[in-house]
C-alpha cells in the first residue's frame, strides 16, 4: 500500500499506517501520531480519563482539522484524570 498523500505528488512512498479518522494510507511524513484518553463515566456523569492513552496515527489533513476544532473549543477540563 502507498501514501496517499504521496501518491498525489507524483511518487510511490510505502505506507506506515492507516489514518484512524478518514483511512488514508500514509507514510511517515505525511502522519501524526497523537494520544488519546479513553473515558468511563463515575457517579454524578463524571467522565474520568482512563490512563494509558491510547496512540492515535491521523494524516496531516486530518490532523489539522483536530487541532482547528480543538482550538474553538472551551478550554475548561470536564474530564478528570486518573494516575
Amino acid at each position: 500500500m502507498h501514501c496517499l498523500d504521496c501518491s498525489g505528488l507524483g511518487a510511490q512512498v510505502a505506507a506506515v499506517g492507516v489514518c484512524a479518522q478518514c483511512g488514508a494510507a500514509v507514510c511517515p511524513v505525511h502522519s501524526e501520531t497523537s494520544e488519546q484518553f479513553l473515558t468511563c463515566t463515575k457517579p454524578v456523569s463524571r467522565p474520568v480519563a482512563i490512563e494509558p492513552p491510547v496512540r492515535r496515527l491521523l494524516c496531516a489533513t486530518c490532523a489539522a482539522a483536530h487541532r482547528a476544532h480543538a482550538a474553538c473549543r472551551p478550554q475548561t477540563a470536564h474530564t478528570a484524570r486518573t494516575s
